[in-house]
């Protein structure tokens, strides 16, 4: 968008092809406006100090261009803008300038290129994905999880708080207490399958420092998610943010919820490994037969118990068989 300013060129995206998404200068001349003019449609982005004035001329002035007007002001200029709402040639006004993602947003949404939703790979890279698929360890795994929930909300901090079914509690790695579930923000979630998102952790009822934010600051943001498995919560994921960065939006939810459905078939792999009472196969095995196409990047590894056995079983065969043959041949 910066490129946008003083020369009147469309907007660059990737693939080589242009949006006709223009950034309109304080006291734009005629000439620059009168080549936008040239288009049939076009998003017009003012501000971040506009005037109601200027932007009224503008608009003037491309009597041919169907357009979409983002207007950035003051709050005390708001007013001389309510004549350009009543007549309905204002996409959005807003008071003071708007960060890049709320910006985008609204671009798109002019252009017509709204997203239903949050899509994994949009926001957690390959290289994220892979960790989680290739983690050999509970360890491993919710540090490839936080990992992923860092980049895909941007969060300064995450936490991945485990349930333990034999003890019934919920705990977290390389710490050693356990805590209950029946408090915390953690526990709400594992509750009631959940998700949570709050502008601040302080002043609210669940937050329990010790579970959710340990040595954090009680003013920071939160958003948490529960990772289920078999319509069971086996695991709560979280992202912190400091109280001067930007409140989580519905996105971030979205895509925090997208990770941790991404996330659920590996969790319930090390937190649920025990033996299915119908077959020989363990649950880590067919929960990966269970996942969507594409949903993991690594071959299905099944894991037996009759399988582990297999390799003594074949020794102590053939030590019988040869004992066997040393006993006939003296026979003989």
């Amino acid at each position: 968008m910066d490129g946008l300013v003083g020369n009147r060129v469309p907007e660059d995206v990737p693939g080589g092809c242009t949006r006709p998404v223009f950034r309109i200068p304080p006291g734009a001349g005629a000439e620059q406006i009168g080549s936008i003019g040239t288009r049939a449609k076009a998003v017009l982005v003012f501000g971040p100090d506009a005037s109601a004035d200027d932007v009224a001329a503008t608009l003037d002035a491309l009597p041919e261009t169907a357009y979409s007007a983002i207007v950035q002001t003051t709050r005390a200029s708001l007013a001389g803008f309510q004549r350009l709402i009543d007549d309905d040639r204002l996409f959005y006004l807003a008071c003071g300038e708007l960060p890049p993602r709320e910006l985008d947003a609204l671009i798109d949404g002019a252009l017509g290129e709204r997203h239903a939703g949050a899509t994994l790979d949009r926001y957690v890279g390959a290289a994220s994905l892979r960790r989680i698929a290739l983690a050999q360890s509970v360890v491993e795994l919710t540090n490839a999880l936080r990992g992923a929930a860092a980049a895909a909300v941007a969060a300064e901090g995450t936490r991945c708080v485990l349930f333990d079914g034999e003890r019934g509690t919920l705990w977290v790695p390389n710490e050693s207490p356990s805590e209950s579930p029946a408090a915390g923000l953690a526990g709400f979630i594992f509750r009631t399958g959940a998700t949570v998102c709050l502008p601040h952790l302080g002043g609210d009822a669940r937050f329990d420092r010790d579970l959710d934010h340990p040595g954090g600051d009680a003013a920071d943001r939160f958003l948490g998610v529960p990772v289920c498995a078999d319509s069971k919560v086996v695991a709560v994921l979280a992202a912190m943010r400091p109280s001067h960065a930007l409140p989580f939006e519905p996105l971030d939810v979205a895509a925090m919820e997208a990770l941790a459905a991404h996330a659920s078939p590996y969790a319930a792999a090390w937190l649920d490994d025990a033996p299915d009472p119908s077959g020989p196969f363990r649950r880590r095995a067919l929960r990966a037969v269970e996942q969507p196409p594409g949903a993991a990047s690594e071959p299905l590894h099944l894991d037996s118990a009759w399988m582990r056995r297999a390799t003594w079983l074949f020794f102590a065969t053939l030590l019988a068989l040869l004992a066997a043959f040393v006993a006939l041949k003296e026979f003989f």
